[in-house]
């Protein structure tokens, strides 16, 4: 038995290691980051011009008068006289040529 206390006693101890325990500790720094969306308004003020064009017509009378003078001499009842007269006037030209 001797031997067998022996052994009971060269026993060694059985270690367990369990894994690592992580604990975290958060330190929160808060810091503002500015994000500027600029808008531009522009205004624009329109003036539309409208030509109208018009063209007014005005209308008028103009009275003429043509006034012809025929000499007959004394002879009121000789038409035929200026007829004469022009061709008269008119060999005396040829005449003349």
């Amino acid at each position: 038995m001797s031997s067998n206390r022996r052994r009971c006693h060269e026993q060694r101890e059985e270690v367990i290691i369990s894994p690592t325990k992580t604990i975290v500790n958060t330190r929160t720094n808060r810091r503002v980051v500015k994000h500027i969306h600029p808008t531009e308004i522009v205004n624009v003020n329109r003036t539309i011009v409208s030509n109208e064009h018009y063209y007014p017509v005005s209308e008028r009378e103009v009275c003429e008068t043509v006034e012809e003078s025929f000499d007959f001499g004394s002879d009121f009842d000789d038409s035929n006289r200026l007829e004469i007269e022009i061709r008269s006037e008119k060999k005396k030209k040829k005449k003349r040529k």
